[in-house]
């Protein structure tokens, strides 16, 4: 006979669902994606945005998204992120780099910090390459 497993403990209450977010998935034009790509970052710059990020109380991953084929980067603001609370931005491209890259430029150059005006996404984008 085997082992009685016993049901984990009640934990204390969870957080949000992952579904109450609205994910931001900008599409660049085709001068955004031009103004991105000619975005030149030392390794000093994307510490000092990831950084910066970190400080207002963001967390930024990088996965490999299978639907698409491509990487993601997804910028989420924690409980002490000042803004952009329910939302999720995302940018996409061939390389985890390229991808974060993405993420930064529009959080940063495109729409300034503030994501809720722009949580409708405008077309299928293509990769940043």
């Amino acid at each position: 006979m085997g082992k009685n497993i016993n049901p984990p403990a009640k934990s204390k209450p969870t957080q949000p669902r992952f579904n109450d977010v609205q994910f931001v998935n900008w599409s660049l034009s085709a001068d955004e994606k031009i103004a991105c790509k000619s975005w030149s970052l030392t390794q000093e710059d994307y510490d000092n945005a990831i950084g910066q990020l970190i400080e207002g109380g963001y967390k930024v991953t990088v996965s490999y998204d299978n639907f698409r084929s491509c990487f993601t980067a997804s910028i989420v603001p924690t409980k002490d992120a000042k803004s952009n609370q329910g939302y999720i931005l995302t940018g996409k491209g061939s390389t985890p780099l390229k991808a974060a890259k993405q993420a930064l430029y529009i959080h940063f150059h495109i729409m300034g910090e503030e994501w809720a005006a722009y949580s409708t996404s405008k077309s299928v984008e293509e990769l940043d390459d």
